[in-house]
């Protein structure tokens, strides 16, 4: 287990620094820019997300030159931090049989190795979940006041990192309140614990409303929970090629989760060694299966999609359990499909860096190129966000960065200080000579090329 544990380290670690900025961590990294009393106003505006990462990455940034390598080296920590404590939950809920193959699923997994290498909040969010999923078993075995103060700190925390978090509190809530339904001495703390957790996330409340009115009409926070999407996310969690996802056929992660669906089965059906085993397994089945029927009812009353396979990721420690528990049995047929999932999740390992050097849009180059092809002073326009922001935010910073409006749905890139960053038709028209960045080439066969306002608005003009 120690090797695993090392070589997981190291996979978190390797070409850490390899891949461009994205859009995301440009968000992420903008935001921890921010003085503190103004990163709310922003948030709201332009991330459906809670603000204590970005707190965080606004004291962590000052430690670190590169600001790139301190959002990824933060992320690389916290999924090597996730890693070792899934080792003593795999030893709590497994059978001894099965641990070393639930570490391997762990340590192999792309779908975390990604996590940790992106400078955004889910690699914290998952350690969060694993030490808490640790704390919410001890506690429905053996409660203690300092577990339930753990719980209740663990699951503000959790609702403080990321809105989802809500749907996995909220089944086990249901698993607590379940096995101490015998236990009246424990729903006085019961209570306390809950009431707690909400009385730290309370103050939030009026700013996720804000962020709830802001973002009512984008169309971009996820997709509808269909069948396929569900077993694509599982799927992704043994199988992450998230950079050649448009070059592999759709159905591909959705086999792959419908192999883990068919051993999450497998697990129900099984008849568990003993009572605290069987309790385990059912702890596993109802933390997995409990939050994604929440999840759906949320999409139904909210009348529109909600969801993206990364929000799944405090999920995705218990998909390994119950991976390595029903592969362990021994019954017909395990071994082969044991080899079969071992070597999808390494050849999602060598997938997830091979599509990272293939795919990357190697924007320090591009930003080599327009440094040294045009004047200092000349203006960069963007004809897509996703290049904009990285731009902006890290590779062409002495530059004035800007966007056309139409490129800019469901973003608020006029709030972004110094400058305003959005132009109009009056605008662009009258920008004068400037850099146009056209990478997925809308407008002409170019992908960079120097002329002005006017001949850039009158191609915008032309271009459905």
């Amino acid at each position: 287990m120690t090797a695993l544990l090392a070589l997981g380290a190291v996979l978190r670690l390797v070409f850490l620094g390899a891949r461009s900025l994205w859009f995301d961590e440009a968000s992420t990294l903008i935001l921890a820019r921010l003085p503190l009393g103004l990163m709310p106003g922003l948030l709201v505006r332009n991330e459906m997300n809670p603000p204590l990462y970005y707190a965080l990455m606004h004291v962590w940034l000052k430690l670190f030159a590169d600001p790139r390598l301190a959002l990824r080296l933060f992320s690389a920590f916290c999924g090597i931090a996730a890693l070792a404590a899934f080792k003593p939950l795999a030893e709590r809920l497994l059978p001894p049989r099965a641990r070393l193959l639930a570490l391997f699923f762990a340590a192999f997994s792309s779908f975390w190795i990604h996590l940790a290498q992106d400078g955004r909040v889910y690699s914290l969010l998952l350690l969060v979940s694993v030490v808490w999923l640790r704390v919410v078993w001890d506690l429905s075995e053996k409660p203690t006041a300092k577990r339930w103060a753990a719980y209740a700190l663990l699951s503000a925390l959790g609702l403080h990192l990321h809105y989802y978090f809500a749907f996995p509190l909220a089944a086990e809530a249901a698993w607590l309140g379940w096995r101490f339904r015998g236990e009246p001495r424990q729903r006085p703390a019961f209570l306390a614990a809950h009431a707690a957790a909400a009385a730290l996330f309370a103050p939030w409340l009026p700013h996720l409303a804000a962020q709830v009115r802001a973002h009512a009409a984008d169309k971009t926070v996820g997709d509808a929970l269909t069948p396929a999407h569900l077993l694509d996310s599982f799927g992704t969690m043994f199988f992450d090629v998230t950079f050649l996802g448009l070059a592999l056929p759709h159905w591909l992660n959705a086999a792959i989760g419908a192999g883990f669906a068919a051993l999450a089965a497998a697990c129900g059906f099984a008849a568990p060694a003993d009572a605290r085993e069987r309790r385990a397994r059912d702890f596993a089945l109802v933390s997995i299966a409990a939050p994604v029927v929440l999840i759906a009812l949320a999409e139904l009353i909210a009348r529109r999609p909600i969801t993206q396979a990364r929000y799944f990721v405090p999920l995705s420690p218990l998909a390994y359990l119950l991976a390595a528990r029903a592969l362990a049995a021994p019954a017909r047929g395990t071994r082969a499909a044991r080899v079969a999932l071992e070597a999808v999740a390494v050849a999602g390992v060598a997938g997830y860096f091979a599509s990272g050097k293939l795919v990357d849009p190697r924007l320090d180059a591009l930003a080599g190129a327009i440094r040294r092809g045009s004047p200092a002073g000349a203006p960069v326009v963007y004809v897509d966000m996703y290049d904009y922001l990285p731009m902006r935010a890290y590779y062409l910073p002495e530059r004035r960065n800007l966007l056309v409006a139409s490129a800019g749905e469901g973003m608020d890139f006029s709030a972004i200080p110094p400058y305003d960053g959005v132009l109009d038709a009056a605008k662009t028209r009258a920008l004068g000579s400037c850099v146009v960045v056209d990478v997925k080439r809308r407008l002409g066969a170019q992908t960079v090329w120097t002329g002005t306002g006017a001949q850039l608005a009158g191609l915008l003009e032309r271009t459905p």
